[in-house]
């Protein structure tokens, strides 16, 4: 065979330094585990698909692990396209399972319509890997794929009534470019249009950029509305807190569009997320705290209490070693939801850290305000107390390097709410966030280092919540852990 027409031809080979394998929970269910999230290995399976298109790079996307049921994990493949001269992306939805059950899946996509990926295949099945993968636009349960991928379709219905919420009646939309921001297979889908528009006849032409969501669950209505309620809040009509505007909802085709925010992810300005950074961050969110929003998702204690032992049962599931820390930790952070989980509402972001805080130099914006919801306020603070704690520790530095910024953060927060932070709350909040988000995402999102930390991240929760003070944090060993 000619070389230049095998199927993983042209293929980017990874050093070996770079291939080395993390560590990956040991699952008998799931045996493919460890060759589904190589993205090397991978490349050739999907390589085999694609014929004479040639496969430039494969990387690993998102992970969402469930175990002993399956796996699903998203790529991003990078193909070139001879008739344009130049490489495009490619993006795959496989499902792993286990006990053949890809076979029973396969046949029940078959029996739906598919749409001919722009590298060819629709879906693809496995039986070796126990794997169906679906090849954007197809996805078993998002609608809105294939519209965001109907690029004159997109235009006509979408775009047009989306730019014109922007100009008003007198806009005309001159052009637009669609890429895709991010992707969850089966749940949610996000597309970045750039759009060129002229405000009026005379009126020289101006570029805005504009975001549309979707979900499986079509939540974008309630999003939106939630979204308006700040947009025209006083508080952020005096410049307390920012947040993208709402332009619309459309229900027939599950969109909800919002304006795009100058600037970059916190983050990437301050990867550090420093003492001044978090100061300023604490003292937006206490505006957005205080502002009340109506129809709200309300955070119960029964529910903070249920996610506890649901998660602390996955994890005993995926390593037996970890269950004598897991039965007190679990214990003491669930009474703990009774006590401190039913204080007074507060306007809660939802999924607060760095990356959902765009920096524009002078202005701060909260995004991705899909989660919003009502709850107690330290609930909030101790995930962004949580976050910067775990940061630490994938650092490999001390829990003392990482407390000027956390403690900068709640004092300029006290400051501006006029509340002063409870020492016990707080620290059964930053438990219940390094077990319940922390180390289940370790697990379940398999990122490489996470696994690894995941042990690590269960032993300062226990340290934390058995003194019942964040300080007990300060002296804490990673290494002991």
């Amino acid at each position: 065979m000619n070389p230049a027409h095998r199927p993983d031809a042209g293929l980017r080979r990874v050093p070996q330094a770079e291939a080395s394998a993390p560590r990956l929970p040991h699952d008998p269910a799931l045996p493919q585990l460890a060759h589904a999230l190589d993205a090397d290995r991978m490349a050739s399976v999907f390589a085999a698909a694609l014929g004479a298109v040639p496969l430039r790079t494969c990387r690993v996307d998102r992970v969402k692990y469930r175990p002993g049921r399956n796996c699903s994990v998203s790529y991003v493949l990078t193909l070139h396209d001879a008739q344009r001269g130049g490489d495009v992306e490619q993006r795959v939805a496989a499902r792993f399972c286990s006990g053949g059950a890809s076979a029973r899946r396969y046949v029940a996509a078959r029996g739906r319509a598919q749409v001919a990926s722009a590298a060819g295949p629709a879906l693809m099945h496995d039986p070796a890997l126990d794997m169906l993968a679906h090849w954007w636009p197809n996805d078993p349960k998002l609608e809105a794929v294939a519209l965001l991928h109907d690029d004159a379709h997109l235009r006509t219905h979408c775009i047009e009534k989306a730019a014109a919420a922007l100009t008003g009646a007198t806009g005309c939309l001159l052009g637009h470019r669609t890429s895709i921001a991010q992707y969850v297979p089966e749940v949610r889908v996000c597309a970045r249009v750039d759009v060129t528009l002229r405000r009026s006849g005379t009126a020289p032409a101006s570029h805005a950029t504009l975001f549309a969501k979707a979900d499986t669950q079509h939540a974008g209505s309630a999003v939106h509305a939630a979204m308006q309620a700040l947009w025209h809040s006083s508080a952020q009509a005096a410049g307390r807190f920012a947040t993208p505007q709402p332009l619309l909802w459309q229900a027939a085709a599950g969109l909800h569009w919002q304006r795009g925010v100058a600037g970059r992810p916190l983050h990437e300005v301050d990867p550090a997320t420093g003492s001044a950074s978090s100061a300023r961050v604490a003292e937006r969110l206490a505006a957005l705290h205080a502002t009340p929003v109506a129809g709200l998702p309300r955070v119960t204690p029964s529910a903070l209490a249920r996610r506890v032992d649901g998660v602390a049962a996955l994890l005993g599931q995926v390593e037996p070693s970890w269950q004598g820390l897991l039965g007190p930790l679990a214990a003491r952070i669930a009474a703990g939801a009774s006590r401190w989980g039913d204080a007074p509402p507060a306007t809660l972001h939802g999924d607060l850290h760095p990356a959902n805080i765009v920096d524009g130099g002078a202005t701060l914006t909260f995004i991705d305000l899909d989660s919003m919801c009502a709850g107690p306020a330290v609930v909030e603070l101790g995930a962004w107390v949580g976050d910067a704690m775990v940061r630490a520790v994938h650092a490999g530095t001390s829990q003392a390097q990482a407390a000027p910024a956390w403690r900068a953060f709640l004092g300029a927060y006290a400051a501006a709410s006029g509340r002063p932070v409870d020492e016990r709350a707080l620290a059964w909040s930053v438990a219940h966030h390094l077990l319940c988000t922390r180390a289940y995402r370790g697990v379940a999102n398999l990122k490489a280092g996470r696994f690894e930390a995941v042990p690590a991240v269960l032993a300062l929760a226990a340290r934390v919540a058995e003194a019942g003070s964040v300080d007990a944090a300060l002296e804490w060993k990673q290494e002991a852990a």
